[in-house]
């Protein structure tokens, strides 16, 4: 052993040296090169403790022991404060690296427990078209958060992204089942199956999964049965049927006991069910093509629908005005209306000729029994092409101007010669009366008050001549003229 105060070579049993007398100090063995490792550490860090008070070496490079920092002679004092310092580092670094190991497990048990997190990386992955990986992102998401509909939705694009539609689709049905009023994920079926032509399975799929208000917001797609106005039974007079469907769409029906298609009669107007026995069945096909269940009703009609009114002029082009006479059936009225429209019991009552003037016009008659039971309508058009050399608007001024002649007025205002007040006229029809075509004015007068009062006269002004006459009505409804 060799002695570190004097270098005095002694025997490894003594403790003290014998030349000098210093203690042995017994440390561990080094391996050669971390003992030196160790040696340069140090070096490095009694040189930064002094560097504060300057580098205080002689030319040969030693340390210059007259400094203040190193006044004590024993060397081995510094060597301990090297050694005292590096501990500290040391424990520093310890302490450094286990906060910041702690740090990444913090943060790595963020990731796997944070649905944000998954759902940034899904997203992140979806729009680089990493499908598979984002499906995994948002199903890790949707794991940690369930309640979070939004998840679900990404998962389904990404399944319809891969091709997958079956799974896409069972995505929005869990999340229907979840959240029923989702609009967003019946469309999102909606549109799969539209893409692909499956309007059947978009109505079976609206009828298994929506509620009566999500049907309505999807009611185009649907085929529902149609629903008829009368349910089956026996009727004591004739049925007015009708056939209705709460979408667009047709409706078909037959009335031989055969299955209605869509080479079936198309519904278009009431059904008249008379006297007998009468089995109907109706189909309901949307604008998609879907048909819908077919509903079938059997009726018993014991009472006889009456005869339909007789007109006595035939439809046709005529170049004069024309007189519509009607016989009207037995315990019956005859509604009409002149516009084309279907008749009913608040129509116009027949119950004189019915004057058709100049233009076209559409008939419609129907006749309903003191039981309310209606007959089939009756429809007639006619063109009257009559010749004229002026509009009724115009024919009032020529006959206001030949009455101010006549001296019946005294000025075009209709102020009488005889009354305080005064005459108005309104045109009301056109007539063929003695071989002529008459405009007919009916003649008004009106009182101080404002009040206005027919006076029974009308007046007739030929359409072509302008000569003015006063119509004159018989008791049997024959019409006559008389120069006015």
């Amino acid at each position: 052993m060799i002695c570190s105060n004097c270098g005095h070579e002694f025997d490894d049993s003594k403790i003290f040296c014998p030349n000098c007398g210093t203690e042995v100090h017994i440390v561990p063995e080094f391996v050669p090169e971390i003992e030196q490792s160790i040696e340069e550490s140090i070096q490095n860090i009694v040189t930064d403790v002094i560097g504060d008070e300057g580098d205080k070496t002689d030319e040969s490079g030693t340390f210059d022991t007259t400094t203040d920092l190193f006044a004590s002679e024993d060397e081995s004092f510094v060597k301990k404060a090297a050694l005292s310092k590096f501990s500290y580092i040391y424990i520093g670094a310890a302490g450094l690296i286990i906060v910041l190991l702690l740090v990444f497990l913090i943060v790595m048990f963020y990731r796997d427990n944070s649905s944000s997190y998954n759902i940034k990386c899904g997203d992140k992955a979806y729009a680089q078209g990493e499908y598979k990986k984002a499906t995994d992102s948002y199903k890790k998401a949707s794991q940690l958060d369930p309640t979070n509909p939004d998840i679900l939705l990404k998962i389904a694009d990404c399944y319809k992204s891969l091709d997958n539609v079956d799974m896409a689709i069972d995505i929005y049905k869990t999340m229907i089942d979840k959240y029923p009023d989702s609009t967003l994920a019946f469309s999102s079926v909606i549109s799969i199956y539209e893409e692909n032509g499956d309007y059947d399975e978009i109505d079976a799929f609206l009828k298994e999964y929506a509620d009566e208000d999500m049907k309505k917001a999807f009611v185009d797609y649907l085929a529902y049965p149609p629903v008829f106005s009368h349910d089956d039974g026996s009727y004591d007079s004739a049925i007015i049927l009708t056939i209705t469907s709460d979408s667009e769409g047709k409706i078909y029906y037959t009335d031989d006991g055969s299955k209605p298609d869509t080479s079936s009669k198309e519904y278009s107007e009431p059904i008249m069910l008379k006297k007998g026995k009468h089995m109907i069945q109706a189909v309901f096909v949307n604008k998609f093509g879907v048909m819908s269940p077919v509903m079938t009703h059997s009726y018993i009609v014991l009472a006889e629908a009456p005869s339909p009114p007789m007109v006595s002029l035939d439809s046709g082009v005529y170049d004069t005005p024309q007189l519509v006479r009607v016989i009207v059936p037995e315990d019956c009225y005859v509604y009409y209306m002149l516009d084309g429209t279907e008749p009913d019991s608040n129509s116009r009552i027949y119950g004189e000729p019915i004057t058709v003037s100049d233009g076209v016009t559409v008939i419609k008659l129907v006749a309903i029994n003191s039981r309310g039971v209606k007959s089939e309508t009756v429809e007639k058009e006619y063109s009257i092409n009559v010749e004229k050399m002026f509009e009724p608007e115009v024919g009032i001024a020529f006959l206001k101007n030949h009455l101010v002649t006549m001296g019946y007025i005294t000025d075009i205002s209709g102020t009488s010669a005889i009354y305080p007040g005064r005459f108005d006229y309104l045109y009301s029809e056109m007539r063929y009366i003695g071989g002529r075509s008459l405009y007919c004015y009916n003649e008004y007068y009106l009182f101080g008050s404002g009040a206005k009062s027919m006076t029974g006269n009308i007046f007739a002004l030929d359409c072509t001549t302008g000569e003015v006459f006063l119509l004159k009505r018989s008791s049997t409804d024959v019409y006559s003229i008389s120069p006015f």
